[in-house]
């Protein structure tokens, strides 16, 4: 059956359905993990998705707090339009900032999570056990610091993909981006931060249809992909024949978690 665009959208309703059925499905796994976080004061670092910030305040409860930390002006300005239709249970505060240096006092949450921050995070000037220990600082002595991370244990079409986007940002702005790796990497970065800390690997979770989005942006102009074909020929074709074979195929996940300790935050 040739696909169809659906008012510019490559997915049938019934397909987009699908697919965000199956994103929340993956959302509240991965938040699952967290264990009862009612009445917190919790910040999403490193992140505005509308997704998991619903997921978060669901767990958080009118007892709690949300605080989400974001780079990008745009993406607060998206979650800012969109998060009043969630009726969210907790207030939610939306800050743009860095993780690296995030603009909170000391000792301002219980517990701080993240959701593929690491593998985004440009550490070409400054590594990635600062932006774990500058967020332990902004968590109470006795609080959690817990991430949610892509791993390469398992062979996926994702990774080759990742593999790509960390390229076109090293060429387009210089950035050099943390990545997926295996899973000890971020583990042992935890525990030179933290105390107690402990993990858990979970299979790859299918999300349907995402291949036919994947697809439509290797076509797209004003993406990074078209600038890849032209300075590696024949790695964005490869990548393409690799998901019309095997669909877009997604990595295992790492989830880590550490208890901040008196002398973390005094530092």
């Amino acid at each position: 059956m040739p696909q169809r665009l659906y008012k510019g959208d490559p997915l049938s309703p019934d397909e987009r359905d699908e697919l965000e059925c199956d994103l929340i499905s993956f959302c509240d796994r991965e938040l699952d993990l967290l264990g009862d976080v009612g009445g917190l004061r919790v910040l999403y670092a490193g992140g505005a998705s509308p997704l998991w910030i619903e997921g978060l305040a669901r767990r958080v409860g009118s007892g709690g707090s949300l605080t989400a930390l974001e780079a990008d002006p745009e993406r607060i300005e998206a979650a800012r339009t969109l998060l009043p239709q969630a009726e969210v249970p907790c207030p939610v505060r939306l800050v743009r900032g860095d993780v690296f240096d995030p603009p909170f006092a000391g000792e301002s949450f219980d517990l701080v999570y993240s959701a593929g921050l690491f593998h985004e995070l440009d550490v070409g000037r400054r590594p990635a056990s600062e932006a774990l220990r500058a967020l332990a600082r902004v968590t109470r002595p006795g609080g959690r610091v817990a991430t949610s991370d892509f791993v390469d244990t398992v062979p996926a079409t994702q990774l080759e993909d990742e593999n790509l986007q960390r390229l076109a940002a090293r060429e387009r702005s210089g950035a050099v981006l943390y990545g997926i790796g295996p899973p000890g990497r971020l583990i042992s970065l935890h525990e030179a931060v933290l105390a107690r800390v402990r993990w858990r690997i979970s299979p790859p979770f299918r999300i349907r249809h995402l291949e036919k989005l994947v697809l439509r942006e290797l076509c797209d102009p004003a993406g990074s992909y078209p600038a890849l074909a032209r300075s590696h020929p024949g790695r964005i074709e490869a990548l393409r024949q690799r998901i019309l074979r095997e669909g877009y195929t997604r990595p295992a996940t790492l989830y880590v978690e550490g208890t901040v300790s008196t002398e973390v935050c005094k530092k």
